[in-house]
């Protein structure tokens, strides 16, 4: 047993993190770390264990930053957007050295962290980035696919977020993720992408009542950290779409007006740029964001193809769920910072999902209690794309009608 530091611990994702860890009692003390001293402390009061304490910090305060790591054997860090806040953090966990998991999902964070490694491995500290949903879970999955083949040469992944988000840090991913050009990996180099466009979007088919949905490019790690453990795979994509549809539409629209730029103008005196004024406006005008409209479905979809024996092989899995973002995104972060904590990651440096061991991570999902009992789950289904392209099914999942735990492999 041990001490984990919650960064980001009153925010959605962070409270969750902590209702798992005071249910699942793998840490002797779990610090919720916020610059919002007073939702920290109410959850105290919520949760009342005596595992949970609070400490009010500020991220970009290295000095006390460092101070609060410094005992502390693992940190959890749901401080966003990642592309401003992961990096900073890193490097006060290096000074303290104290090992790292986030669920960073933005894309040019990733490139930084990655770039980071030597240095975390001359602090012998890990550093575990994007274990989340997707990245994360989306990861491991290909990791699995992987496993079954001799040689992988294409990956994609693919997502779809059926719970609306008005959280500033997720907008900001959002407006981040899908403006500009984004990174894409094709022919076994990167390329860059002009995200949420027609060109490129694929009408992928998940189980009923989700149904088929429209993914998008988006810029997203896993074709930036799956190629570099893998230079192997020639091919990597990450595709997304947000429900319903009319979620979508509109980021388009506010995307094709310049709304994602963030170069200030000056308004009446004030300078202020276009991106955070779209938050704020999302922010106030929550229905932009069809915020109850959606039936609550998620889901993941992993493509892993390549050879076998010297023939083609691919496999699909395929899950879906209606547990909640901040579980799905959270619980997953967890199960890093415990392997890491039980020695089941034996890598100091930059680490990624994809260099765990799956089935390690899935006994940890699967033998946990449950903070979302009454989460609809399909489990894992499993097929299997033959040498001839047809698909022979291995798993077939459970009917969404049933009650039951949303853990990717039940």
């Amino acid at each position: 047993m041990s001490k984990v530091v919650i960064l980001g611990g009153a925010g959605g994702m962070g409270s969750m993190a902590i209702k798992d860890l005071v249910l699942n009692k793998r840490f002797s003390e779990i610090v919720i770390a916020d610059i919002n001293i007073e939702a920290a402390n109410q959850i105290v009061q919520e949760i009342n264990s005596d595992l949970v304490s609070t400490a009010s910090i500020n991220v970009t305060d290295r000095k006390e930053l460092i101070q609060l790591l410094s005992d502390t054997s693992i940190v959890i860090n749901f401080v966003g957007p990642f592309y401003r806040f992961a990096p900073m953090i890193i490097e006060a966990c290096m000074e303290a050295k104290t090992n790292y998991v986030d669920i960073c999902d933005d894309y040019d964070a990733a490139e930084e962290i990655l770039k980071m490694d030597k240095r975390v491995k001359d602090a012998g500290i890990t550093v575990l980035t994007g274990m989340g949903t997707s990245p994360g879970i989306t990861n491991i999955l290909v990791k699995m696919g992987m496993d079954q083949l001799d040689e992988t040469e294409e990956v994609e992944t693919i997502w779809v977020m059926g719970e609306s988000e008005t959280g500033s840090a997720i907008l900001y991913h959002v407006f981040h993720g899908g403006t500009g050009l984004v990174p894409g990996y094709s022919e076994g180099k990167q390329t860059m992408i002009k995200p949420f466009q027609e060109e490129g979007s694929l009408v992928v088919e998940f189980p009923e009542p989700l149904g088929k949905v429209k993914v998008y490019d988006v810029g997203h790690p896993e074709p930036i950290t799956i190629p570099h453990f893998y230079p192997e795979v020639k091919r990597v994509t990450n595709k997304g779409a947000l429900l319903p549809s009319k979620i979508v539409d509109n980021f388009k629209k506010l995307f094709d007006l310049g709304f994602g730029s963030t170069t200030p103008i000056n308004v009446n005196g004030t300078d202020i740029t276009p991106r955070d004024f779209a938050v704020r406006f999302l922010q106030e005008n929550p229905e932009l964001l069809a915020v109850g409209e959606s039936n609550g479905l998620g889901g993941l979809k992993v493509i892993v193809k390549g050879k076998k024996e010297g023939k083609d092989l691919g496999f699909v899995y395929t899950t879906v769920s209606s547990e909640p973002t901040a579980a799905s995104v959270a619980i997953p972060a967890v199960v890093g910072a415990e392997l890491i904590k039980d020695g089941k990651v034996d890598s100091i440096g930059v680490i990624a999902p994809e260099v765990l061991n799956p089935m390690d991570v899935f006994d940890y999902l699967g033998s946990r209690k449950s903070v979302n009992e009454l989460s609809v789950s399909s489990g894992l289904i499993i097929d299997m794309i033959l040498d001839d392209g047809s698909i022979q099914s291995i798993k077939k999942g459970r009917p969404l009608t049933s009650f039951s735990r949303s853990l990717p492999l039940q």
